[in-house]
């Protein structure tokens, strides 16, 4: 009889424990409920926008609910993650994002939120090859144009401070000895601008880069990353071309407002990344010049921690400031 009492209050403890896991398990079954929003700092066509919206359809179809791409340009980034910092952490608004996101604690001015505490890391979807540099000055290589640069001074287009695109310009000021200046935009105009003469070359996304390449409006002479992308095969890296420490390449992650919850984050997860296995994903891949990675939350912490000591450290080299 004894023994028999004992167990009772197991017995009791261990029913609410599986009725508390049932509700859980059934509350997260129930999600989402609702549009999701993923906010995307750029204009529709960048590189972030393909993915994200590549990506919002497959959720879509999985979950039966819209996901749709909110377009949120401005201040190289800051006005789009100022918002999904506010929203509320419920797992309805996602924050697609690149190394920018990381590269403005360091370049833009007094940040309304923290660029990893006030943010719950979800996955890095994928990363980049890198850049390609862009001209349509009548120069067919790196040396040639670092040539030209030694005899006048060039300008290169650039989505913002701070801006991937705008460090890899002062990279190449560095590396080559050269006083170049770099002109901010936050349009698609920059191409257009390239290609009439108004700036002399630019450092741009490969999925932006391929159909002005194929289409033969501007050349390709470059690319940042450490191997060369396959939808450019011809174009070599900056490291081919003897600048060995020239690797700048991109990433793109997903974020919620921190506080969002744990069985919320491993959902967005676990449909993300079996999304990239998709051929639509991958196709959006292969042409866009990146490739999957597929990180865990825990894994992607990690990386934005580490991206965050390396930015500040070649951001401090280059000179860049707030």
């Amino acid at each position: 009889m004894m023994r028999s009492f004992a167990r009772r209050p197991l017995v009791a403890i261990f029913g609410v424990c599986i009725a508390s896991m049932v509700w859980v398990h059934a509350w997260s079954q129930d999600y989402p409920t609702r549009v999701i929003r993923i906010i995307s700092p750029h204009p529709p066509g960048i590189a972030t926008d393909v993915l994200g919206r590549a990506l919002a359809q497959k959720l879509n179809e999985k979950f039966g609910q819209p996901v749709i791409v909110e377009n949120r340009p401005g201040a190289n980034g800051i006005v789009s993650a100022a918002a999904v910092a506010k929203a509320d952490p419920d797992g309805y608004t996602l924050y697609i994002t690149t190394g920018t996101h990381i590269a403005n604690a360091f370049t833009g001015t007094k940040l309304s939120y923290d660029v990893i505490t006030d943010f719950a890391p979800v996955t890095q979807l994928a990363a980049s090859y890198g850049l390609a540099l862009l001209t349509n000055l009548p120069v067919n290589s790196v040396e040639e144009l670092v040539a030209l640069g030694k005899k006048r001074r060039l300008s290169y287009a650039m989505n913002g401070a701070g801006n991937i695109t705008h460090i890899a310009g002062l990279l190449l000021e560095k590396r080559a000895g050269l006083e170049m200046t770099a002109v901010p935009y936050n349009t698609p105009q920059l191409t257009s601008d390239v290609m009439s003469g108004a700036v002399d070359f630019t450092f741009i996304s490969i999925a932006t880069a391929i159909p002005l390449v194929n289409g033969g409006k501007l050349k390709a002479i470059a690319v940042t990353g450490t191997k060369r992308a396959p939808p450019l095969p011809k174009v070599p890296t900056m490291q081919e071309l003897g600048y060995k420490d020239f690797d700048i390449t991109g990433w793109f992650g997903l974020l919620f407002p921190v506080k969002t919850s744990a069985d919320r984050i491993d959902r967005i997860y676990r449909e993300s990344t079996a999304a990239l296995k998709s051929p639509e994903l991958k196709r959006v891949m292969d042409v866009g010049g990146f490739y999957p990675v597929a990180s865990s939350s825990e894994e992607f912490g990690r990386f934005l921690k580490s991206d965050f000591e390396f930015q500040g450290r070649l951001l401090k080299e280059l000179g860049l400031t707030p």
